[in-house]
């Protein structure tokens, strides 16, 4: 990349010489032995002035560069690449583990029974025996989650950061087994919360992507979801809650609204966690009603095939 913009530095500075040297004599003044000297000295210090601020330029992308490779050296939050593993690709992220136990957490391609293509997901390979696929993760607000139903369709943000996987590829993948899911909570004093849920599934396109869950497993933190079973998707775009107001619209983030909610993690992303308002509009997992409300820092949510 500064080779690149190297190349640019002098490219420019050419093209300044070469745009002068080509002048018609109606861009050069009449009195040419006169001011020619003189023209000539003030392009080569306009030259000289650009060459200096492309220069800086260069300096400062060359400072970024560096500060990038120190996050990766560094295993920052953006220093995932894709990783390979032999064989056909993967139906999920358990799959990963059970054919190489060795495998490290990170970003894999998997391939479920009813996708067209590989997609690129997140693999949780580190906190038990089991292989988690993320579908869900928040954790510094970088991500704007008040998307429209074609983004939270398809997926978007950062898999090494913030991301929603996508409904599409969310429900390719739970069509394979039973499965089970975890959400992972993380207070703003530290406190780590989580819920487990049996038979975790989400209908097809056509029924929106409607929620279905068997049981409540447990966890330290409440059932805040099972209200929201039985429920189909709902965005800013799409409303398909059982209130006389959208949902999606007035809690900021595309969930599975009911009338409205007992949770919502993709709502507005709050560093001030006790709030109050009208709507409880922050990363929801309601543990009592309010207001106050209390906006969570950290959320994640993760599958795999029931045991």
């Amino acid at each position: 990349m500064v080779h690149i913009e190297k190349n640019v530095v002098w490219l420019q500075f050419a093209v300044g010489l070469i745009s002068f040297c080509n002048a018609r004599p109606r861009d050069i003044s009449p009195d040419l032995p006169n001011n020619i000297d003189q023209q000539m000295s003030n392009l080569i210090i306009t030259m000289a002035g650009r060459l200096n601020m492309l220069e800086a330029q260069v300096e400062d992308l060359k400072k970024k560069q560096t500060e990038l490779e120190k996050n990766q050296c560094n295993g920052g939050p953006y220093s995932y690449d894709v990783s390979r593993i032999a064989g056909p690709p993967p139906l999920d992220c358990a799959e990963i583990k059970k054919r190489n136990h060795s495998a490290e957490t990170g970003v894999y391609y998997i391939k479920p029974r009813g996708a067209m293509d590989p997609f690129k997901a997140f693999c949780d390979l580190d906190s038990d025996e089991h292989g988690w696929t993320v579908i869900q993760r928040r954790i510094d607000g970088s991500e704007d989650f008040n998307r429209n139903w074609r983004e939270y369709s398809r997926g978007f943000g950062n898999l090494s950061s913030e991301f929603w996987l996508g409904l599409e590829h969310m429900h390719d993948l739970l069509q394979q087994y039973p499965y089970k899911l975890r959400v992972d909570l993380t207070t703003w004093d530290g406190s780590k919360l989580y819920a487990e849920y049996a038979g975790f599934m989400l209908g097809n396109k056509k029924g929106n992507y409607r929620l279905r869950l068997d049981d409540f497993i447990g966890g330290n933190a409440t059932n805040a979801l099972s209200y929201h079973a039985g429920s189909p998707f709902t965005t800013v775009d799409k409303d398909n809650d059982q209130s006389s107001v959208n949902c999606a619209v007035v809690h900021h983030g595309g969930w599975w609204f009911r009338s409205c909610d007992r949770s919502n993690l993709n709502g507005l992303y709050r560093t001030n966690p006790h709030y109050n308002g009208l709507w409880d509009d922050g990363i929801e997992w309601k543990q009592e009603d309010g207001p106050p409300f209390y906006s969570y820092r950290t959320t994640q949510m993760k599958v795999r095939p029931m045991e």
